[in-house]
């Protein structure tokens, strides 16, 4: 067996696992260029002799770390990774917000009935209303007048009412 195509299996093997971060080929490229480079590993420690083929893990080892690091520098500048990596970011100022944060902003300080038992979470009616609400550890039952003490995003602490 020729000394070429270990190199060449290698170099392709080397070349389509830089591809796989590029191509979104869910894995097939990147399993096809590691299958190359063990068959070159392979074929360079028999036909080459134990220095040749431990040259070549040595090559896997340092080398495909090193790609994988490139290729993600490289990879928010193209042309999959410019399609896919959002470029703005969206701020509540702008009025943008993944939940009702400002509506339950509102209810701080507003009184309503445990639609529940809330022990410590459950629902209750305030409002007009129902909402997912929490304690802060105490078990409210059903039916109980509570009021709002804390809003943190979309958790809404409430309290009884009657043990101020």
């Amino acid at each position: 067996m020729e000394f070429w195509l270990p190199i060449l299996l290698f170099a392709v093997g080397f070349i389509a696992l830089f591809l796989e971060l590029f191509v979104p080929a869910i894995g097939l490229i990147g399993a096809l260029g590691m299958g190359c480079m063990i068959v070159a590993t392979v074929l360079a420690y028999r036909s080459l002799g134990k220095a040749a083929g431990t040259l070549f893990v040595v090559a896997i080892l340092i080398g495909t770390p090193a790609m994988i690091m490139l290729g993600l520098k490289f990879f928010p500048k193209s042309f999959v990774g410019r399609r896919l990596i959002l470029h703005q970011s969206m701020e509540q100022e702008e009025g943008f917000s993944s939940s009702d944060v400002a509506r339950y902003s509102e209810l701080l300080g507003k009184e309503g009935t445990a639609i529940t038992t809330l022990r410590p979470s459950g629902m209750a009616h305030i409002d007009g209303r129902k909402y997912s609400v929490v304690t802060g550890g105490e078990m409210i039952q059903k039916d109980e007048e509570v009021k709002v003490v804390k809003v943190e995003g979309n958790r809404i602490v409430v309290r009884n009412i009657s043990q101020r």
